[in-house]
């Protein structure tokens, strides 16, 4: 059980649902919050309670983690009409969602104003990670304040790391995320090429990953390549890199490569009618 009572947990999507669950698991009184009924639910199956509303967290918690998709909505959640801001006097809100370095210091400044705290703890690990607690939780904020949410921290995630000042673990997610989203168009390149020249895809996956190419993300995406599986995934290439190249110019880094592969997943949606997950890169390539 928490030390300062419930948690509060904003966002039951596709990771956000395992790791609430999770906390749940580990003894903490957790009152979630999402705009659809059903994770809600489910959760409460399990021990969980539901809130009718974001400012219902921000009245009942001291400690709220919001794992929601984007930057725009982590603002709505946490300064919004309605949101925690107006109903949350003191505590802790730790951001998971992976946002740019400009959307998280936009909020920041909001929150200042408040005797509210701001951690910035993305995680990595996907859906599998979420579900089995065995995240990497990449951390920015103030020391003592991240010590103090390490049960938290620690019931999602089997890797825990403070990396600086608040956004240090924003800057580290995004640094992850545009390495995967440069690398998987890379290798939805790599082998369209081959498919053309008549190689086949199972036979130089096979070989490749006897090579200096192999990766971890290569033997991920072994599904897709060989057998033409794209399941659904938690990593939006597209946005990620949008926030990389943002977040790049925040701090005055000139992101070429990155630039050039966020405007191909561009192309890349907009000719498909949308990407879904970053798989859809090597469907479109592979396809076409």
């Amino acid at each position: 059980m928490s030390e300062n009572g419930a948690v509060g947990f904003i966002g039951l999507g596709a990771m956000g649902y395992g790791m609430a669950r999770n906390l749940v698991e580990k003894g903490h009184d957790v009152l979630a919050y999402d705009l659809q009924s059903q994770p809600l639910q489910r959760l409460v199956q399990q021990g969980g309670r539901e809130a009718g509303s974001v400012a219902e967290i921000g009245r009942s918690c001291r400690q709220v983690m919001v794992m929601v998709v984007d930057g725009a909505q982590v603002e709505s959640v946490v300064c919004g009409p309605g949101g925690l801001l107006e109903t949350m006097t003191d505590g802790v809100i730790l951001i998971n969602s992976t946002i740019a370095l400009s959307e998280l210091r936009r909020i920041a400044a909001v929150v200042e104003t408040s005797n509210v705290t701001l951690i910035d703890c993305p995680v990595s690990g996907g859906i599998t990670g979420a579900d089995e607690g065995t995240l990497t939780m990449l951390c920015g904020g103030d020391v003592d304040a991240f010590e103090a949410q390490r049960p938290l921290l620690d019931a999602v995630s089997a890797n825990v790391t403070h990396l600086g000042p608040l956004g240090a673990g924003m800057v580290g997610k995004l640094a992850n995320n545009l390495i995967l989203g440069v690398g998987r168009l890379a290798i939805a390149e790599a082998f369209s090429m081959a498919q053309k020249a008549g190689l086949s895809t199972e036979a130089l996956y096979k070989t490749m990953i006897t090579c200096t190419a192999d990766s971890k993300q290569l033997r991920g995406l072994e599904g897709a390549i060989v057998r033409g599986e794209y399941p659904s995934r938690t990593f939006l290439g597209l946005k990620d890199l949008s926030a990389a190249v943002d977040s790049g110019a925040a701090v005055g880094q000139a992101m070429p490569v990155t630039g050039l592969a966020r405007e191909l997943y561009q192309l890349i949606e907009d000719k498909s009618g949308g990407l879904g997950g970053s798989d859809e890169v090597l469907r479109y390539l592979l396809d076409n």
